[in-house]
């Protein structure tokens, strides 16, 4: 998968799956390689908000995983 097929899945389901007082989908790409020049390239010009972070060679724990993402949408 690719930027522009999340770009794609993101507006899709936005239109026509989000129900009212839902928030905004958000996608996730998980990749092996991340070169600088070919993130900026690929995400420029994205209307939907997609947001770039560093390589790690694993996930965290799964625990962890779900206390971050509560986190983050608690401060919504």
């Amino acid at each position: 998968m690719d930027i522009g097929q999340m770009n794609l899945y993101l507006n899709y389901f936005k239109a026509e799956e989000n129900v009212e007082n839902d928030n905004e989908p958000i996608g996730i790409i998980l990749s092996a390689d991340k070169d600088e020049v070919l993130v900026e390239y690929a995400t420029g010009g994205i209307s939907n908000k997609i947001f770039v972070s560093k390589y790690q060679l694993y996930l965290p724990d799964k625990k962890l995983l779900q206390k971050q993402v509560k986190t983050i949408l608690e401060k919504k």
